[in-house]
């Protein structure tokens, strides 16, 4: 019911077993949803944490296009319907984290595709132009 009164849909069965992605949350829009769902239900979330499930702003915004920017530790972890069910029920995050090193970052793809993708593109485009 939480879900359907504030997005106005019912999930599916698959979009249950993953929230954020099956509402299209990341970023600030995901740290709101959290913070309503555990205003909402009196749920501590002091072991939380976002960086397993959902990206920051700050890396939703750098650039690296084609390539989305990468999750911190280079996975997520879905959030279930069941995982806030049982947030609901007992008042605390249930979730235990893992001890991860932080995943590289793939920025350094940016200036290759660059300095190469691009005048590779263009000249494509300029022989096929050439040739119709």
């Amino acid at each position: 019911m939480f879900i359907e009164a504030r997005f106005g849909r019912r999930l599916s069965p698959l979009q249950q077993a993953d929230v954020l992605a099956a509402l299209s949350l990341d970023g600030e829009n995901a740290a709101a949803f959290m913070t309503s769902f555990a205003a909402e239900f009196g749920v501590d979330l002091t072991g939380y944490e976002p960086r397993f499930h959902h990206r920051d702003e700050q890396r939703l915004l750098r650039p690296g296009w084609p390539f989305p920017a990468p999750h911190l530790f280079g996975v997520r972890l879905p959030i279930a319907v069941s995982t806030l069910a049982y947030a609901a029920q007992t008042g605390r995050w249930p979730v235990t984290y893992p001890v991860l090193s932080v995943a590289a970052s793939r920025q350094w793809l940016n200036a290759p595709l660059i300095l190469f993708g691009l005048p590779v593109l263009a000249a494509l485009v300029i022989a096929v132009l050439r040739w119709i």
